[in-house]
């Protein structure tokens, strides 16, 4: 029984983040979840093969205690074979953020939306606030990765 245990705790999910520039960031990952064009998608080791269109949206990585968030814009996921391979344009880590850009985006976008009556300009406005949405939550995220911490629980399991 503890080798069945221990072999589910070992599988891993390969995620690769691909980008027109290359391979952005790679990971051995426990979870991911990530904002598909229909709501979110949370993919765990084992998953069945699945293609999915990307929206804006956060990426989350949980693996070994730790959430990582990353910005995507856009693209595929191609999930097999316990590897996500995600094809975007655009990909940010926290520290790749603007934070002060992000900002100005945010309001300019939110001030423009509330004069704007065209239908076309309020649509790009839209996108250009949840984009900067997207980046401010990401980048706040830069020194919070630890979503939980299991050593005190485990030291009390030890006893």
């Amino acid at each position: 029984m503890e080798n069945v245990e221990s072999t589910a705790s070992e599988k891993k999910i390969n995620l690769n983040i691909i980008t027109p520039r290359g391979v952005k960031f790679t990971e051995k990952a426990d979870m991911l979840v990530m904002r598909c064009i229909d709501g979110d998608l949370g993919v765990l080791p084992g998953h069945e093969k699945l293609s999915a269109v990307l929206g804006d949206g956060i990426l989350r990585v949980y693996s070994g205690g730790r959430l990582t968030k990353i910005a995507l814009f856009g693209g595929t996921a191609e999930i097999e074979d316990n590897s996500v391979n995600i094809y975007t344009t655009i990909a940010q880590r926290p520290e790749e953020i603007d934070r002060e850009r992000a900002e100005r985006d945010r309001q300019e976008a939110e001030e423009s939306l509330k004069e704007s009556s065209e239908e076309k300009q309020s649509r790009q406005l839209q996108v250009l606030l949840q984009r900067s949405l997207v980046r401010l939550e990401v980048s706040s995220h830069h020194d919070e990765s630890n979503f939980y911490d299991d050593t005190e629980e485990n030291d009390e399991e030890d006893e």
